[in-house]
């Protein structure tokens, strides 16, 4: 089965599924290991981890396109991918939605803001009007070759610019009618009334389409009883903690930075002791190398292989 089919099969099967938000192959390959059923690449995380820049609309087509394909090489799960806002009118989405499939990932989320578009979490947004976004949907639809390519239609018309609960419900509903698979409205806060009304009035024209939803840091969590299962009752089958690796990984990195500097020599040596027994402690066999090895077995002439693990010296043979 390919990944569309495994994300559809996955969708049909389960109450919901669940992930971290992914920014890059390192971060994918390790939701993978830990069990997750999907990858979803985040376009924040992409912008500041690859590019070193804030998520205002600054990537192009071409560059979120590369990270796609090379995060949907790295695993053997399906992966969504941000496709922000299709880069252009519907005439662009249909070259967006060409590439991404071609990319290998499972499915793309199109939102309707204004272009160059921000984080959904941020101030300054705006939304196209809804003739337009309906437009790139049809577009989006009819342009993906697989039948089972996941087309998700993202509204942020609540914190936007003269928007609005009832208009986030009102473009919700037009974009299921132009035929989106699953439907992803951003929320501003974790209260869990906005996400109740928004699903029970989707759900009461659209009883079978699946709900996206964000568990983004954005909304501070810590302080709100809701748990996964709570979100996926509403109707939310798939629920993303959208900025969850970016985020862990800049800690870690600022910690071990800052330990490094105050401590020099030991702080390594700490490191290293802590990671005993740890997944990721051998880092060399967790990125592949003896599959590589036995690829070289396999095709290479046997005295080469022979002499180059008898005759060298390294940390993996």
């Amino acid at each position: 089965m390919n990944m569309t089919g495994k994300l559809r099969q996955l969708l049909a099967e389960k109450n919901y599924i669940v992930t971290p938000g992914a920014s890059n192959p390192l971060h994918a390959r390790i939701v993978e290991k830990v069990g997750f059923d999907f990858v979803y690449m985040t376009g924040y995380g992409t912008s500041l981890t690859s590019y070193g820049i804030p998520d205002v609309g600054l990537l192009t087509e071409t560059q979120m396109v590369a990270n796609a394909t090379n995060i949907a090489r790295a695993v053997n799960i399906p992966v969504i991918a941000d496709a922000d806002t299709g880069y252009g009118n519907a005439i662009n989405v249909i070259r967006t939605i060409e590439d991404y499939e071609r990319a290998g990932v499972a499915g793309v989320h199109l939102e309707d803001q204004v272009s160059p578009k921000r984080c959904g979490h941020l101030a300054g947004k705006r939304v196209v009007p809804i003739e337009e976004a309906v437009g790139k949907i049809k577009a989006a639809v009819d342009t993906k070759k697989n039948k089972d390519f996941v087309i998700i239609a993202r509204t942020d018309a609540i914190a936007a610019v003269g928007g609005g609960l009832d208009e986030a419900i009102r473009r919700g509903k037009a974009y299921a009618a132009a035929g989106a698979d699953l439907l992803f409205c951003e929320f501003p806060s974790p209260d869990i009334t906005e996400p109740k009304k928004f699903a029970d009035e989707i759900l009461s024209d659209f009883p079978k389409l699946p709900l996206f939803f964000n568990f983004s840091s954005s909304f501070q969590w810590q302080d709100s009883p809701l748990t996964f299962e709570d979100i996926a009752e509403l109707g939310y089958k798939v629920i993303i903690v959208s900025l969850a690796c970016m985020r862990v990984t800049m800690q870690a990195v600022w910690d071990y930075a800052v330990d490094l500097k105050n401590r020099g020599a030991q702080a390594e040596k700490d490191f290293e002791q802590n990671l005993k027994g740890h997944p990721t402690e051998n880092f060399n066999r967790f990125a592949g190398f003896p599959e590589i090895k036995e690829l070289e077995s396999l095709y290479l002439p046997k005295e080469e292989v022979i002499r180059k693990y008898e005759e060298s010296i390294g940390l993996y043979r």
